[in-house]
């Protein structure tokens, strides 16, 4: 940065630069006295602090005219009214107030030693008008007066600096060959920002520079979101880390940028699509057209998502978050979770509306790819258009809206009224978490209400009628799996949210199709590593070690959990050999019912136990209850009665064995088994390639083998296009 001279009128002698010893930075700078690359450090810092304070332009009429003269520095930001001025570093590691009698080399340098007095006063500093180009005014940015408006309905300019004729400048003219402050008023007629670290809340400092904006767009296109794109640019800032933007700024300019393109038509899609079955013979892709056979709606899979749904399509979430931006088609996942507790995506849609007819033809559409194999259960976001559709399509399946969606949208819905009455929205989430029983929930329930005098409000009473549809406890013999804890719909968020926006366009949605699948594979070719290696076991309890056993690895840790918060509990025998109470002496993390005390009921003739939590039936592993019985009775192996095939280690290789044989068995060839065989031969391929891809000779000896039977099976002409 040039260095600048502070000339007063009783001193004509100039002082050179700034005084480093002293100032706001100085024991910042003490800390990196030994570091061999001070000189480059603080220039970078400088730099920084030059973005940081960089502001936007929002130009003023001139009101003056003529050329520069003078000692004017020439450059043609000085002609240019109503422009913000960015401080040096020296400016504001000593600061000064202007005085009546400062001079400057240049116009410029007296500029930006007011720009820096105004940040840290708490005020923004502009150009104002000139006089001849011999006298310039530096002024408040709230100097001017604000032209009454007409409409006094008008929404506020969100971008707009309220006016109050401040009369607070500097006056700086042209003396003897430099610039010099001829008159200084300092009095302002409205508040100032109450500390300097907080101008950057000003309009003017929200700035971005070009190559901050072409970074961050190069962070968007690999798909990092913007939090994570604040987290990198705090960390390039180093110490002077605070930013001139936010999150909610690079988001905006993400969706800024993103809206600027043109979003492709369905009939682009398509192209992409059919592109894509091209690449891979073994993806679906129907599509729903209307009278002049415009296609409307789409749905498309592949083989592997066919084959797992055929393992694990028992229980599926529907998930409706996200849409395109100008045609504002849903795009939407069918999702279920595989042997690890991990999230599948069986199929995906882009829908053309939101109405009750379009999700019956995607839902028709995706049992008749599915080969009509219905599920068990279904969970989805609140919408009376997809249960319409689901109890016209599949009315013997059992639908559950999720808990997270509908009490998020109960906290839009009730924001005034749950501040307005204290601790009520606390209390109404420990009733529907905590509940064990329908009568302890209902009850609770009309406690509630009376209690916070809410009986006249619609939307409770709205949530009161749909309880069945929602609230835990009414769904605690069915089986959706780890849903209280994370949510099913949520689970297949996590699976996007890194990769798009709530709003995005079609393109990226296509694009990010591919990669998801990836990360699906990739993730569950490292569980199944994972599960064939031995865990460690926090205990010398058998019981712990037989499920490390027989559970995968994601499954085991869940229950490893269940098994160490057993121990918090001891055991009181209610009724001889078939009522216990537990009741807790210590506390632990996360409790999934925030209580003291559980019954549980044992069958004699069978042994079986079974809690008032009803965790084994909801997630298909024993409770922490459960497993301090077993601790209390003896039992050193987890009973076969409590062992879900779908979480062991075993089910998906003995499933994919019957399916083999199946399709041995059965007769024709048509897609479906065409599609079959596809993903079992891929499976074993990768496999075999998981095992040995870490020897070199045993990989050409695979290779070659393949080769040969490429050849025997008459395909050994063909070549990779």
């Amino acid at each position: 940065m040039d260095e600048y001279a502070i000339i007063s009128s009783d001193q004509e002698q100039p002082v050179i630069g700034a005084d480093w010893s002293s100032g706001a930075l100085s024991d910042e700078l003490e800390i990196h006295a030994n570091s061999a690359d001070l000189s480059l450090q603080l220039a970078e810092e400088q730099s920084q602090l030059h973005d940081i304070l960089a502001i936007s332009e929002m130009p003023i009429n001139d009101t003056g005219s003529g050329s520069d003269s003078d000692g004017s520095s020439g450059n043609e930001t000085d002609k240019e009214p109503g422009k913000y001025y960015y401080p040096g570093f020296e400016e504001l590691v000593n600061p000064r107030p202007p005085e009546v009698g400062m001079r400057f080399p240049t116009l410029e340098d007296a500029t930006r030693y007011y720009s820096a007095h105004a940040l840290l006063s708490g005020f923004v500093a502009i150009r104002g008008p000139n006089f001849m180009r011999k006298k310039f005014h530096v002024e408040c940015n709230r100097s001017r007066k604000l032209a009454p408006s007409q409409d006094l309905k008008r929404k506020r300019e969100v971008y707009s600096v309220n006016k109050a004729q401040c009369e607070a400048r500097a006056v700086v003219k042209p003396v003897k060959g430099q610039w010099e402050f001829t008159s200084v008023r300092s009095e302002h007629n409205h508040p100032l920002c109450p500390s300097p670290s907080l101008t950057k809340f000003f309009l003017s400092c929200k700035h971005m520079s070009a190559e901050e904006k072409s970074f961050l767009r190069a962070l968007q296109q690999s798909s990092i979101h913007p939090k994570k794109a604040m987290k990198i640019f705090k960390r390039m800032r180093g110490i002077l880390g605070s930013l001139p933007f936010n999150t909610k700024d690079a988001n905006t300019s993400q969706c800024a940028e993103q809206q600027g393109k043109p979003n492709s038509d369905v009939e682009t899609t398509v192209k992409h699509l059919k592109e894509l079955e091209l690449q891979n013979p073994c993806v679906s892709i129907t599509m729903q057209t209307d009278e002049d056979s415009i296609v409307r709606s789409l749905f498309w899979t592949d083989a592997r998502s066919r084959l797992d749904y055929e393992i694990f399509g028992d229980v599926l979430s529907f998930d409706t978050t996200y849409s395109t931006i100008s045609h504002n088609m849903l795009f939407t996942s069918i999702s279920g979770m595989n042997e690890h507790g991990r999230t599948l995506v069986f199929g995906y849609a882009l829908l053309q509306d939101r109405k009750a007819e379009t999700f019956k033809w995607m839902f028709q559409t995706f049992l008749h790819v599915m080969v009509g194999k219905m599920p068990r259960a279904i969970i989805t976001d609140q919408d009376e258009a997809i249960a319409k559709a689901i109890s016209e399509v599949m009315p013997q399946v059992k639908l559950r809206f999720c808990k997270f969606h509908v009490m998020r949208k109960a906290r839009e819905k009730l924001g005034g009224f749950i501040a307005a009455r204290g601790d009520i929205n606390s209390e109404l989430h420990a009733l529907v978490n905590n509940s064990l029983t329908e009568t302890e929930f209902e009850e609770g329930w009309a406690a509630l209400i009376e209690r916070y005098s809410a009986s006249g409000n619609e939307y409770l009473q709205l949530l009161w009628e749909t309880r069945k549809e929602w609230v835990p406890v009414y769904f605690k013999e069915d089986f959706y799996p780890f849903v209280e804890m994370t949510g099913c719909c949520e689970g297949s968020n996590l699976l996007f949210r890194d990769y798009v926006l709530p709003k995005d366009r079609i393109e990226k949605f296509l694009e990010r199709y591919e990669d998801v699948q990836e990360r699906i594979m990739e993730t569950d070719d490292e569980d199944r590593l994972q599960s064939r290696t031995e865990p460690s076991c926090f205990s010398m309890q058998p019981i712990e070690k037989h499920a490390a056993r027989i559970y995968t690895r994601q499954i085991f840790l869940k229950v490893q959990r269940e098994l160490l918060h057993s121990t918090a509990f001891n055991v009181q025998e209610i009724q001889t050999g078939t009522v216990y109470r537990l009741e807790k002496v210590s506390a632990y993390e996360n409790p999934e019912f925030d209580r003291n005390s559980f019954e549980l009921l044992v069958e004699p003739s069978t042994n079986a136990i079974k809690c008032e939590c009803a965790k084994f039936t909801r997630d298909g592993i024993p409770c922490c209850h459960i497993f301090r019985l077993f601790t209390q009775f003896g039992v050193n192996e987890i009973p076969g009665q409590y062992i879900v095939p779908r979480w062991t280690a075993k089910f998906k290789e003995e499933q994919m064995k019957q399916y083999r044989e199946k399709c041995l068995d059965s007769r024709g060839t048509d897609q479906s088994e065409n599609t079959m065989r596809y993903g079992m031969l891929l499976s074993k391929v990768a496999d075999i390639g998981k095992e040995i891809c870490g020897d070199g000779s045993k990989c050409d000896k695979f290779r070659l083998e393949l080769e040969a039977i490429q050849g025997k099976t008459g395909n050994g002409g063909m070549r990779n296009t």
